[in-house]
Parts: C-alpha cells; sequence; structure tokens
C-alpha cells in the first residue's frame, strides 16, 4: 500500500492510500490545510487543535451544501425528463390525431 506525507497546520503525517490515490490525497490535505491557514488569520493565538475542529465543520458544511446541491440538481434533471417525456407523449398524440385526420379526408373524397 502507497505511502504519502501530506502537511496540516504546520504538521506532517505520514498516511497509507490506495495505490493511485496519493495526489488525490496530497490534494485533499493542501485543501484541509488552506482552510486551516484561513482560520488561524481569523482567530490568532487559537489552539491548533480548536483551528482543526473549526475547519472539520467548515469542510462538512461545505460537503452538506454540495449535496443539497446535487440532490437538487437531480430532481431538476428527473422533472426536465418527466416533462420531456410528456411534451414527446403530447406531439405524439397531436401528430396521430392530425394523420388520421387527414387520411379520413383522403379517404372520403375518393
Amino acid at each position: 500500500m502507497p505511502q504519502v506525507s501530506i502537511q496540516i497546520a504546520n504538521r506532517t503525517y505520514e498516511l497509507a492510500c490506495g495505490e493511485g490515490e496519493e495526489a488525490r490525497v496530497q490534494e485533499l490535505a493542501a485543501y484541509v490545510d488552506e482552510k486551516v491557514s484561513e482560520l488561524r488569520l481569523q482567530l490568532p493565538g487559537a489552539p491548533e487543535v480548536k483551528l482543526l475542529v473549526f475547519a472539520s465543520l467548515l469542510l462538512a458544511e461545505e460537503s452538506r451544501e454540495a449535496r443539497g446541491i446535487a440532490k437538487a440538481a437531480e430532481t431538476a434533471r428527473a422533472s426536465a425528463t418527466d416533462s420531456a417525456e410528456t411534451l414527446a407523449s403530447a406531439l405524439e398524440d397531436l401528430i396521430t390525431a392530425r394523420v388520421d385526420k387527414m387520411s379520413k379526408k383522403v379517404s372520403g373524397a375518393a
């Protein structure tokens, strides 16, 4: 199992990760470290553990918001699909009715 070295809040951590996941783990760690750094500027002198807890909460909030947006997008997609199917069915019925009407006119004229 590959090992990856990450830095968060000026500390280095050695972690095991899945094959080929090293870059992704480092990218995620850099994002967490960025959040901690932002908090350090807003809360000078705050203990490191408090900064890590706040960063965790901020990241959990981002995750929850993203899941909400994804769910709303899925609902909108499903609604659009239903609307498209309803429209297609209505158009099919209209075309069938027009063809039937035209067929009756042609049959009546012959």
